[in-house]
């Protein structure tokens, strides 16, 4: 961040000092300021309030949603699930499904969100029986798709803010590339996802859901 706004005002003329100092100053987006400011998660007391508030009803009792329209919890990144929770919870997101979402996380303090994903990062995932890779997985250069590895890693396993695919739900996954591509989920980082997504073909999005989902 810092250095993009560092090229910027480069182009202004601004010397380095100067410049350092307005990029400082410069406000970050509410999202970006929750995560410069997240606590450090406590695992154990994420198992608890997972009991507590009922998250199993949805999400299964170790993270495993039987519900294919449900995602997989188990084994995500932590900042990733920290950042839906704080997402879901600021109205980020939309339709029915982030509604309930938004009703469940309401109380919900940052020391909260931070154990819960603690704690389900720390689970299992489930394996997935991956077929043959699709076409689409190694990006498609004519419509400057990049490969789907370069954000979610070799084998599916997610960086950070970035989600880990392998195991998740096929149906959800491939519901939750649809709204990206027809603009109906935006909160993903700089856009990357929906402008990715916006060019995908149905079949090639239900390619995807089956190569990395169970």
């Amino acid at each position: 961040m810092r250095r993009t706004y560092s090229y910027l005002l480069l182009g202004f003329g601004l010397a380095a000092g100067a410049m350092d100092a307005l990029a400082g100053a410069l406000p970050l987006p509410e999202w970006q300021h929750e995560l410069a400011v997240k606590p450090q998660g406590d695992a154990a007391r994420g198992g608890t309030l997972y009991a507590e508030h009922g998250c199993a009803g949805c999400h299964g009792a170790d993270g495993v949603a039987d519900n294919r329209q449900w995602p997989m919890l188990a084994g995500q990144r932590p900042l990733y699930t920290y950042k839906m929770l704080t997402d879901y919870q600021a109205g980020r997101l939309a339709g029915a499904d982030a509604a309930i979402m938004a009703s469940v996380v309401r109380e919900l303090s940052r020391q909260d969100m931070a154990d819960l994903a603690e704690w389900l990062g720390a689970l299992p995932r489930p394996g997935t029986a991956t077929g043959p890779e699709p076409a689409i997985l190694r990006g498609d250069r004519k419509r400057l798709i990049p490969p789907c590895s370069a954000c979610h890693g070799a084998h599916g396993q997610g960086w950070d803010l970035q989600p880990a695919l392998q195991g998740q739900n096929r149906d959800y996954l491939a519901k939750t590339l649809q709204r990206f591509r027809n603009g109906e989920r935006s909160n993903d980082v700089n856009a990357g996802m929906s402008q990715f997504a916006a060019k995908l073909t149905e079949e090639e999005i239900r390619a995807l859901a089956e190569y990395y989902g169970r």
